[in-house]
């Protein structure tokens, strides 16, 4: 096998960037760096009206700061996800302390709600030995995405309709669509990307339970 093969099937081990090959046609919604009050709520209440389900990447102060908020994720049928606790961006962080910050995420979670997180998605998606190796050692899936909304360069509310219509020309069966919900702006978006993605006849509701059913890799 050549290096380059070598390399990919080891990711695919460890990285899941899109739903398996069974679920043709089911999108996964998944949402970084909240909960936030006054933002994920209105997500919620978008989400609920058009039967979807996603995964919540969310950060171990955010959820200290409001459970109530983590718990309603939960209650609505969502999944949360450990996204860390300091969400730090480096290249290659302290291992040691890398992990110890995801468990400080998972700590929080678990706080709010009950129960520990399935699934982990690493700060701006960088992996490198702790975020690749850390997750299995704290019993969970790493997520990332095979679609990046660009949400975040959205600033006016007024632009969200161009952002979701990117999003609509690029989707396809299986995606795993990075959103962010710090931002009131994803209100807007999400009120074009929905009903274009429900238009297009995706299931929007199954992509949590194939990633249950998938356990780990990425493209097979």
């Amino acid at each position: 096998m050549r290096p380059n093969t070598l390399r990919a099937s080891l990711l695919a081990s460890l990285v899941t960037r899109r739903l398996p090959a069974s679920h043709p046609r089911t999108i996964l919604l998944t949402f970084d760096d909240g909960p936030m009050p006054g933002v994920t709520e209105g997500v919620l209440e978008r989400l609920q009206a058009h039967g979807a389900r996603a995964l919540f990447c969310v950060l171990g102060p955010r959820v200290a700061q409001a459970p109530d908020l983590a718990r309603a994720i939960v209650a609505g049928g969502h999944a949360l996800g450990n996204h860390s606790h300091r969400h730090d961006m480096g290249a290659a962080p302290a291992p040691w302390g890398y992990l110890r910050d995801m468990g400080d995420c998972s700590a929080a979670i678990a706080a709010a709600t009950g129960s520990p997180p399935r699934f982990f998605r690493a700060p701006g998606g960088r992996l490198h030995p702790a975020s690749l190796l850390g997750p299995r050692r704290h019993g969970m899936q790493h997520v990332l995405w095979s679609l990046d909304s660009e949400d975040w360069r959205c600033t006016d509310p007024a632009a969200a309709a161009d952002v979701a219509a990117r999003v609509l020309d690029s989707v396809a069966g299986r995606d795993i669509v990075l959103l962010h919900d710090y931002s009131t702006v994803v209100h807007a978006l999400l009120d074009h990307l929905l009903p274009g993605l429900v238009a297009r006849g995706f299931d929007l509701a199954g992509g949590l339970d194939a990633l249950d059913g998938k356990g780990g890799g990425a493209d097979a």
